[in-house]
């Protein structure tokens, strides 16, 4: 048991992987962040799209 702990121990002290990890954080955020923002940019430029399809479909309502 004692030497499982010094081993756990000496992993958490680890400087060589602790970069790594801070890194493999950092990317993760960054493709959420990217999914994220195309996400609500390809909503916003849907509902533009219905806007544009309903005032267009009005006008062509209104030539005779």
């Amino acid at each position: 048991m004692k030497k499982d702990l010094l081993g756990l121990r000496k992993i958490a002290k680890n400087k060589k992987a602790s970069p790594l990890i801070e890194e493999g954080i950092l990317i993760g955020l960054a493709l959420f962040a990217f999914v994220l923002l195309v996400s609500i940019v390809t909503d916003i430029l849907g509902f533009t799209q219905d806007i544009f399809q309903d005032v267009s479909e009005k006008l062509q309502g209104l030539n005779p």
